[in-house]
């Protein structure tokens, strides 16, 4: 049986203990990690924070105060607050023309007030966010180039809110060219698939089919097995309406290809469904009836996997707080036998002190400068290395940004085209049957059939457009998608599940980001549950300052890595290649007999935090 890791201090002992050069910092940084665990917490702390950057007169720390105020604020659903706060930022950023802070202030307002569907004033605080990040980029600010590329793509994406095709396009259209300019291929698909989105909306297959096959290139380039399967299955939507049939069968073909190699069941859905769509089309029902069994026998394993799941959420719910509560009772002896420490290594040094001071003053002084070098020579090095790994980190996300965009345009093709269509169909039939009444006689019962066949269609394309990103992923962030996932876990496997996120409540990652980890997350339980014959599984997400650390720890039987070779699992493959993408990296701890702990580690920018 593998150990579970001790959890991180908790963040009142770290600030206890901090000095008071650390303290703003820390206090900004748990503000950070208590955003959506403790908000009312976060706000005592990003407030002591903003008192004492005033008291310092550290006026960038005072404008990030209120840039997080703002988002905890509307985190607590405090909109009118949330605004207020962000334009206190956007007036101080201004009046220190610290010009990249007063882009980001408008950034965030602009993602506020698009949230909160009011376009006007959010376009508006795009355009200005676009406005200072020229400004940067004119001041010397090399980075911010990519800024003006994304406020395009922000701006474009309100107008495809509005279904504004013509204005979203230019939007579009402008940050491709500025990606490509850039060389950022992250920036370049997501505007391909944006634009690939639109062509389709608006019924110009040979435009989107175009655009999708830059995406193919790009992802060929790029190594991104799933992101080449979603340009197979677009070019094949975009042939489909084109209706050059053979072609569309063989786009088909590649994606059905790259989604069974990855095990994505959610994509076969997809794929099945359109080879149905083709066949019936081109008047083969037959084969048309065969990939339409094949798409609802798939989703009738998926769906029967979720109720057997939910049965288990109440119970699994209520041993999670027990276990909670225990941890923190377990925390505050912890933290009073700490302070108790504290204060005798703190007498004994008081003494010690006292008997050698006179004679270490020298060397005391000549040490603090010799440490005060060093440190600032480490310090050095230590941000030349952090932009390197930005740099790389950013051209990686990208690439899986534009891979989850699709996959939620995927789905809300299928909710709203398909669902609608549907349901005229259904309104139709029943149209029909009150037209001809009694005249049915014994073709009532086919009326019927085809009626509830009609709502069964609906409910499963509903079903796909929502498996295709999770629900809680997309309005609540990795911790609470990963603890709704494994409530829904079947009791029935005796497997019981400790569940510690550090950090991670508070934030909203990139949805990339976040779908990618949740989607390893995902792989390691499954592989648990048909491999381990694990009892217990800790599960561990704690985000540091800069980087974010993933723990799976099981006590099943094991396994001996070295013997695997590259005969490895699909499994575990995915899980090194997905990491790969994030820059991170996926660590194995096995033995048989002793258990299993992955480690998943990778870094974390600013970037990759949005509000």
């Amino acid at each position: 049986m593998g150990h579970a890791q001790s959890p991180p201090d908790s963040l009142d002992r770290r600030l206890a203990a901090a000095p008071d050069s650390a303290r703003l910092r820390l206090l900004l940084r748990d503000a950070n990690a208590l955003r959506t665990s403790d908000p009312d917490k976060a706000l005592q702390r990003v407030d002591a924070a903003r008192r004492l950057a005033r008291q310092q007169r550290r006026g960038p720390q005072e404008i990030d105060a209120l840039l997080l105020s703002g988002r905890i604020r509307y985190t607590l659903g405090q909109a009118a607050e949330a605004a207020a706060q962000l334009h206190a930022a956007q007036r101080l950023a201004a009046a220190a023309r610290d010009t990249l802070r007063l882009a980001s202030a408008y950034l965030y307002l602009g993602t506020t007030y698009k949230n909160l569907q009011q376009y006007g004033p959010a376009l508006e605080y795009v355009r200005q966010a676009r406005h200072y990040y020229d400004r940067a980029v004119r001041q010397g600010h090399a980075a911010a180039r990519r800024g003006v590329a994304v406020t395009y793509n922000n701006s474009g994406t309100v107008y495809l809110e509005q279904q504004k095709y013509p204005l979203a396009a230019a939007d579009f259209g402008q940050a491709l060219r500025r990606g490509r300019l850039l060389g950022d291929s992250g920036v370049v698909v997501l505007a391909l698939y944006n634009l690939g989105a639109i062509a389709l909306q608006r019924k110009q297959p040979q435009t989107a089919h175009q655009y999708y096959r830059q995406t193919l290139v790009i992802d060929r380039a790029q190594g991104n097995v799933q992101g080449q399967a979603e340009s197979w299955l677009n070019l094949g939507d975009a042939l489909l309406q084109l209706k050059r049939y053979r072609e569309t069968e063989q786009a088909y073909g590649q994606a059905l290809q790259l989604a069974r190699q990855m095990q994505a069941r959610p994509l076969l859905r997809v794929v099945y469904d359109g080879y149905a769509t083709l066949y019936q089309a081109t008047g083969d029902f037959r084969q048309a009836l065969r990939w339409r069994t094949r798409f609802q026998d798939l989703n009738d394993s998926l769906f029967r996997d979720e109720t057997t799941a939910q049965v288990t959420e109440m119970r699994t719910k209520y041993e999670t707080e027990q276990k909670e509560a225990q941890n923190r009772l377990l925390q505050k002896q912890k933290q009073l036998q700490r302070a108790r420490l504290r204060a005798q290594q703190l007498l004994i040094r008081r003494r010690n002190t006292q008997l050698l001071g006179g004679l270490l003053v020298g060397g005391l002084l000549a040490a603090v400068g010799w440490l005060l070098y060093a440190r600032r020579r480490l310090q050095q090095r230590v941000e030349l290395e952090q932009q390197r790994q930005q740099l790389e980190r950013q051209r990686a996300a990208a690439v899986l940004e534009a891979e989850e965009n699709e996959r939620r345009r995927i789905g809300a093709d299928l909710h709203d085209s398909v669902g609608q269509l549907l349901t005229a169909a259904k309104l139709n039939l029943h149209a029909l049957g009150q037209q001809l009444g009694p005249r049915l006689g014994n073709q009532q019962v086919l009326l019927d059939n085809a009626v509830a066949t009609v709502d069964e269609s609906f409910r499963e394309v509903r079903g796909i457009s929502h498996n295709l990103m999770p629900t809680t992923l997309l309005r609540r962030g990795l911790a609470a998608a990963v603890r709704d996932f494994l409530d829904k876990l079947p009791s029935d496997n005796g497997l019981r599940v400790e569940v510690q996120a550090y950090g991670l409540d508070d934030i909203r990652l990139q949805p990339t980001v976040e779908s990618v980890l949740f989607r390893v997350i995902q792989e390691l339980m499954q592989n648990i549950i048909k491999h381990a014959q694990a009892t217990e599984v800790t599960l561990q997400l704690v985000r540091g300052e800069d980087d974010l650390t993933v723990t799976v720890e099981d006590n099943g039987v094991g396994f001996a890595p070295q013997t695997l070779g590259s005969e490895a699992g699909i499994g575990l493959r995915n899980v090194t290649t997905r990491m790969s993408y994030l820059g991170g990296q996926a660590h194995f701890d096995a033995a048989p007999g002793r258990g299993t702990t992955v480690t998943l580690e990778m870094p974390l920018p600013l970037a990759a935090v949005v509000s």
